[in-house]
């Protein structure tokens, strides 16, 4: 009993490794390649799709997809304003790699979440 509760608890540190490895990935790539906004594009996209695939969660991808909308969407409400600007910018002020950056961090912030349940840490 005991061996088969430590694996499992095993299995939800590497999740949780993966998920940390996916949010550092995801912001080294935009910190990285910033300049260039469809390589940066397709590299984050690379990291979401293996995220969703990993996942394969319909809930993590409607968060994936709502958090994408609103975050862009508060993005693209903020520059418009003036609240700040980014220097490389190709759709409405903002980069089209941003829209993939706030998707994976609610899928990010869910599946981790997730994780932390499993592990039995509660209020």
């Amino acid at each position: 009993m005991k061996n088969k509760l430590q694996k499992k608890i095993c299995q939800e540190w590497k999740n949780i490794i993966f998920n940390a490895l996916f949010a550092v990935l995801t912001m080294l790539f935009a910190v990285l390649f910033y300049e260039n906004i469809f390589l940066t594009t397709a590299v984050i996209g690379v990291v979401s799709l293996v995220g969703l695939i990993k996942w394969k969660s319909k809930l993590t991808l409607v968060i994936f997809i709502f958090s994408a909308l609103l975050g862009t969407i508060g993005e693209m409400i903020a520059t418009n304003y003036g609240v700040w600007e980014y220097s490389f910018a190709n759709f409405v002020n903002i980069p089209l790699w941003l829209f993939l950056v706030w998707g994976n961090a609610g899928a990010f912030i869910y599946q981790t979440a997730l994780e932390f349940k499993r592990l039995g840490v509660k209020k």
